[in-house]
């Protein structure tokens, strides 16, 4: 069975959980800033989320099972290449 996993959304919500349940015991400020008609983290808590990211998309990357070049070599062959 295979299962496929979108990386991007995976970091970005692990970054965004680390940083709700943290943001207490991190920051004193306001975790959001509204404006308008638009809800985003305010500059401190974006660090926080861009970083937090950056460390879960590494994570998940690294352990991403790449498959060997006869692998794809044999599938190519399999469907016609």
């Amino acid at each position: 069975m295979e299962i496929k996993i979108n990386s991007i959304e995976l970091a970005s919500k692990l970054a965004d959980d680390e940083l709700n349940d943290n943001w207490d015991e991190l920051m004193q400020g306001d975790l959001y800033i509204e404006d308008e008609d638009e809800i985003r983290y305010s500059e401190e808590a974006q660090d926080i989320f861009d970083s937090l990211y950056d460390k879960y998309l590494s994570m998940i990357m690294q352990s991403e099972i790449k498959p060997k070049k006869d692998h794809l070599t044999q599938l190519y062959n399999y469907f016609g290449g």
